[in-house]
């Protein structure tokens, strides 16, 4: 016999050796207890508890494989979230994608503001307008070499005999 009903069959006898096992230990147990309460005596010695208490491996390959075809079941009758149909996923989409939009345009104001003040920097700040902003503080050739000498000496400039 090979097939399900072969390894239910193998289950079902694994379980059944189990259970008397169980049982046999139990009553050994049961009789001990009330043997040393009868005689009060010590010289008893307790039942060895059974050597292999633990659940046959057939029996508990069995019990895996059912409550994995169990939950293959239930996960085959259960619905699955479609998100196109569902008003949550929806209202939430078109937020982030709201929120995507508003990113980009805020993102392109940005960079069309930035490329302005550059190329306002760049049409205010050339070499002739810098020139020009220096030279205006310069003496003119026409101006009087007293008024010149004068201003020179009205500015405060730190000298090497101040620094000491």
């Amino acid at each position: 016999m090979t097939g399900p009903r072969c390894r239910q069959v193998d289950g079902a006898v694994a379980l059944r050796t189990y259970c008397k096992k169980r049982i046999q230990h139990i009553k050994q147990q049961r009789d001990l207890h009330e043997c040393t309460k009868e005689h009060r005596s010590t010289s008893i010695q307790p039942v060895e508890p059974i050597s292999d208490q633990s659940v046959p491996v057939r029996f508990m390959c069995t019990l895996r494989l059912n409550t994995f075809r169990e939950e293959m079941r239930r996960g085959a009758e259960q619905d699955f979230h479609e998100p196109s149909s569902c008003s949550a996923c929806l209202d939430k989409q078109a937020d982030l994608a709201m929120n995507f939009f508003l990113r980009k345009k805020r993102n392109q104001l940005q960079a069309q503001l930035l490329q302005e003040k550059v190329l306002s920097h760049l049409y205010s700040k050339d070499t002739v307008c810098l020139l020009g902003e220096m030279l205006k503080d310069m003496p003119k050739p026409s101006d009087d070499p007293c008024e010149i000498w004068q201003r020179l000496m009205s500015t405060e400039r730190p000298t090497l005999h101040d620094k000491k």
